[in-house]
């Protein structure tokens, strides 16, 4: 029994050209603070007119997908510049990123996003699709960066199984007292030096 050729790479791409998004949020210090905690490190000047570090517009541009918009790895399963490739199975191959200009804290950071580039390879697993997209970042009109991302994608093999979808996320029940109070110690609140 001979099996049917499945459809190229080069095939399925055909003719796929999403167009630019254009998007644009203010730059909060409070994603900054957050990952410099995260880190454990003090975090740099966070005031009005300071500039973020490099790279750290990721946590200004951040998506929030809903739980039911992820796929099985994790990342959402549809897209503006994910490829029509079947049983799509996606990898972070590089990226490059010039700094033009400062990002200050308050300012709006506007994002135009397009498609830079696709290229299909041929490696042991089978095709590979390379999908390069550009991301132009400005301030006031003017360019502060330019960013481009190299995502390697494939099919999924014949005959390998889907991997399962994660399990939605449910909240924890909070543990009381037997009195019905929290067990845990009043936490200082940032926004007013109380505790609560």
């Amino acid at each position: 029994m001979t099996r049917r050729a499945s459809t190229s790479l080069v095939e399925v791409l055909d003719g796929w050209a999403p167009g630019a998004v254009h998007s644009s949020r203010r730059v909060d210090p409070w994603p900054a603070a957050a990952f410099a905690a995260l880190l454990d490190t003090a975090p740099p000047p966070l005031g009005p007119g300071d500039p973020l570090p490099p790279l750290w517009h990721w946590f200004t541009l951040l998506d929030h997908p809903a739980q039911a918009e992820l796929g099985a790895d994790g990342h959402p399963a549809d897209g503006h510049f994910l490829p029509p490739i079947p049983h799509r199975r996606r990898m972070f191959a590089g990226g490059r990123y010039r700094r033009l200009g400062p990002i200050p804290i308050g300012a709006e950071l506007a994002c135009r996003s397009t498609l830079a580039g696709v290229t299909v390879k041929r490696g042991r697993a089978g095709e590979l699709a390379f999908v390069t997209v550009r991301h132009e970042l400005s301030v006031a009109g003017a360019a502060v960066g330019v960013e481009e991302q190299d995502i390697v994608y494939r099919s999924r093999p014949d005959g390998a199984s889907a991997p399962a979808r994660p399990r939605p996320h449910r909240p924890r029940r909070r543990r009381t007292t037997p009195t019905g109070g929290s067990p845990c110690r009043p936490t200082p609140c940032a926004c007013s030096g109380s505790a609560r």
